[in-house]
């Protein structure tokens, strides 16, 4: 993301603030922006939802929609605005700080330019700048974001209020501290190795197999789990099939003996027939063989998936 700190670098930037900021001062002392959303001092509430795979952090905003702190397992920390109202069209947005009421002499000051999205999430911003607003939440400071030429070409302004936040930011770390070390795409696809004639789930593969069941368990989403053994080209045909089913059930007897519903489970095996690699070297053989385990979850499987309804054997 192209994001501009302190003094101005490159003209498009730089000339970006200079007229943003120009158009917010032009309009007058009495009304800034067309559109000023913000949460009124005695109502404005930080929410926290937890879970173990992901802490969301959000405060409602009247008649605009979300400003959400999102941190979910894997995953860098995100800013992001929910809007009820898309954005019909792309843009730049100011980052400003501005100190409340009772905080007599700080004046408000514009950080930064960042670019505007079409949609619903006009708005989304790296940890980097997630950390920035949360340390001037903390602070008793109020961030806002100013919309260029949000609807009808006129500018407005998002409000963050730090009424109230501190004791959910505890709470948040404390969420945080918990989350799950990995995430959907990190487990989607796993793969285990074996020595040759291997088939045991022991040591490394032990420890590999706990962490989807944890996060299986963890994800209601998680609908089936695709498990396919596979064989090297070492030894007859026959040993070699019944070497990668050997592979296969161990795999899913011990998802079943942790918790995983067998109906869950869809276990295949094919010998030496489907090979990663034909080379016959040593590397190769390690290569092939192998059990290859799919997490299958609808909303973000691929479309052929979908359409047969199971993922290719691999």
């Amino acid at each position: 993301m192209n994001i501009m700190f302190g003094r101005c670098v490159g003209i498009e930037w730089c000339g970006a603030l200079r007229i943003l900021c120009v158009s917010i001062l032009s309009i007058g002392p009495t009304s800034l922006f067309a559109y000023e959303f913000s949460s009124r001092m005695d109502a404005a509430q930080w929410q926290l939802d937890p879970s173990p795979l992901e802490c969301r952090l959000w405060q409602h905003v009247p008649q605009y929609g979300e400003v959400v702190f999102s941190a979910q397992s894997g995953r860098e920390l995100t800013f992001y605005l929910e809007s009820d109202r898309p954005s019909l069209k792309k843009g730049k947005a100011a980052i400003k700080v501005t100190a409340p009421s009772w905080r007599q002499g700080i004046r408000d000051k514009t950080i930064a330019v960042v670019p505007l999205k079409k949609g619903s999430r006009p708005v989304e911003l790296n940890e980097k700048w997630a950390n920035w607003f949360l340390d001037e939440l903390y602070g008793g400071m109020n961030p806002s974001i100013v919309l260029g030429a949000w609807h009808n070409h006129e500018n407005a302004q998002v409000d963050l209020s730090s009424v109230n936040f501190q004791e959910a930011y505890s709470a948040y770390l404390s969420c945080v501290t918990a989350l799950f070390p990995a995430n959907y795409d990190q487990l989607k696809t796993t793969m285990l190795r074996y020595t040759t004639n291997g088939w045991r789930v022991q040591g490394k593969l032990k420890d590999k197999l706990d962490l989807l069941i944890q996060y299986i368990n963890l994800d209601p989403e998680i609908e089936h789990v695709y498990i396919d053994g596979h064989t090297d080209f070492v030894g007859r045909r026959g040993h070699n099939w019944e070497l990668s089913r050997l592979r296969s059930n161990a795999v899913s007897k011990y998802f079943e003996h942790n918790g995983v519903d067998p109906e869950m489970i869809t276990m295949r095996y094919h010998g030496e027939s489907r090979p990663m690699t034909r080379s016959r070297n040593r590397a190769g053989k390690a290569k092939n063989r192998r059990v290859y385990i799919q997490l299958y979850k609808p909303k973000v499987w691929n479309i052929r998936a979908k359409k047969e309804n199971q993922p290719e054997a691999r």
